[in-house]
Protein backbone atom coordinates (compact mmCIF):
# COMPACT_ATOMS: atom_id res chain seq x y z
CA UNK A 1 0.00 0.00 0.00
CA UNK A 2 3.05 2.11 1.34
CA UNK A 3 5.21 1.60 -2.42
CA UNK A 4 1.85 2.69 -4.84
CA UNK A 5 1.35 5.79 -2.72
CA UNK A 6 4.81 7.25 -2.75
CA UNK A 7 5.37 5.85 -6.76
CA UNK A 8 1.71 8.25 -7.58
CA UNK A 9 3.43 10.88 -5.51
CA UNK A 10 6.66 10.88 -6.92
CA UNK A 11 5.15 10.61 -10.52
CA UNK A 12 2.61 13.69 -9.88
CA UNK A 13 5.49 15.47 -8.58
CA UNK A 14 7.87 14.91 -11.53
CA UNK A 15 4.11 16.17 -13.73
CA UNK A 16 3.70 18.96 -11.63
CA UNK A 17 7.79 20.47 -11.41
CA UNK A 18 7.83 21.87 -15.09
CA UNK A 19 4.51 23.38 -14.67
CA UNK A 20 5.21 25.37 -11.46
CA UNK A 21 8.89 26.30 -12.77
CA UNK A 22 7.11 28.07 -15.69
CA UNK A 23 5.97 31.62 -15.21
CA UNK A 24 2.20 32.47 -15.99
CA UNK A 25 3.05 35.05 -18.60
CA UNK A 26 5.66 32.66 -20.69
CA UNK A 27 3.07 32.78 -23.09
CA UNK A 28 3.02 36.64 -23.55
CA UNK A 29 7.15 36.96 -24.27
CA UNK A 30 8.36 37.31 -27.44
CA UNK A 31 11.13 35.19 -28.85
CA UNK A 32 11.70 37.28 -31.95
CA UNK A 33 14.97 39.31 -32.49
CA UNK A 34 15.27 42.59 -30.50
CA UNK A 35 13.48 45.74 -31.84
CA UNK A 36 15.49 48.61 -33.52
CA UNK A 37 15.40 50.67 -30.15
CA UNK A 38 16.85 47.83 -27.85
CA UNK A 39 19.85 47.65 -30.20
CA UNK A 40 20.67 51.21 -30.48
CA UNK A 41 20.22 51.29 -26.19
CA UNK A 42 22.64 48.32 -26.55
CA UNK A 43 25.22 49.83 -28.74
CA UNK A 44 25.30 53.40 -26.50
CA UNK A 45 26.37 51.23 -23.39
CA UNK A 46 29.22 49.74 -25.10
CA UNK A 47 32.17 50.95 -23.92
CA UNK A 48 35.38 50.95 -27.20
CA UNK A 49 38.33 51.19 -24.44
CA UNK A 50 36.79 47.69 -23.95
CA UNK A 51 38.18 46.47 -27.22
CA UNK A 52 41.80 45.70 -25.81
CA UNK A 53 40.56 43.27 -23.90
CA UNK A 54 38.27 41.32 -26.35
CA UNK A 55 39.26 37.64 -27.02
CA UNK A 56 41.66 37.24 -30.40
CA UNK A 57 42.61 41.00 -30.19
CA UNK A 58 46.13 41.38 -31.48
CA UNK A 59 48.19 44.26 -30.04
CA UNK A 60 51.47 45.06 -31.66
CA UNK A 61 54.26 43.92 -28.71
CA UNK A 62 55.73 46.72 -26.16
CA UNK A 63 58.61 48.52 -27.70
CA UNK A 64 61.62 48.53 -25.61
CA UNK A 65 63.56 51.84 -25.29
CA UNK A 66 67.35 52.24 -26.38
CA UNK A 67 68.27 52.47 -22.17
CA UNK A 68 66.24 48.71 -21.88
CA UNK A 69 68.33 47.32 -24.58
CA UNK A 70 71.49 48.18 -23.63
CA UNK A 71 71.08 46.91 -20.15
CA UNK A 72 70.11 43.62 -21.98
CA UNK A 73 73.06 43.71 -24.08
CA UNK A 74 75.51 44.65 -20.58
CA UNK A 75 73.53 41.71 -18.63
CA UNK A 76 74.06 39.19 -21.58
CA UNK A 77 77.88 40.14 -21.74
CA UNK A 78 78.21 39.71 -18.55
CA UNK A 79 76.10 36.37 -17.52
CA UNK A 80 77.20 33.80 -19.44
CA UNK A 81 74.46 31.59 -18.39
CA UNK A 82 71.63 33.24 -20.14
CA UNK A 83 72.75 31.95 -23.24
CA UNK A 84 72.11 28.30 -21.92
CA UNK A 85 68.34 29.58 -21.12
CA UNK A 86 67.63 30.14 -24.58
CA UNK A 87 65.47 27.70 -26.92
CA UNK A 88 67.08 26.66 -29.57
CA UNK A 89 69.02 23.24 -30.85
CA UNK A 90 68.69 20.24 -28.95
CA UNK A 91 71.04 18.85 -27.06
CA UNK A 92 72.33 14.92 -27.34
CA UNK A 93 70.03 13.89 -24.13
CA UNK A 94 67.18 15.26 -25.85
CA UNK A 95 67.65 13.71 -29.22
CA UNK A 96 67.67 10.57 -27.11
CA UNK A 97 64.32 10.83 -25.61
CA UNK A 98 62.71 11.74 -28.36
CA UNK A 99 64.30 8.64 -29.94
CA UNK A 100 62.65 6.79 -27.23
CA UNK A 101 59.73 7.69 -27.35
CA UNK A 102 59.17 7.11 -30.51
CA UNK A 103 60.38 4.52 -30.73
CA UNK A 104 57.36 3.61 -27.87
CA UNK A 105 54.87 4.99 -30.50
CA UNK A 106 56.01 3.32 -33.37
CA UNK A 107 55.99 -0.20 -30.97
CA UNK A 108 52.31 0.61 -29.48
CA UNK A 109 51.53 1.45 -33.23
CA UNK A 110 52.72 -2.38 -34.45
CA UNK A 111 51.61 -4.03 -31.70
Amino acid sequence: MMIPLCSHVLGLSLLLAPAAVVPSNATTQRSSTPCTTEIVALRRCTDPSLESMRAGHVSAPAQLSADERAELATAQRNNSSLAELRGGELTEKEWTWIAIGAAIVLLIVLI
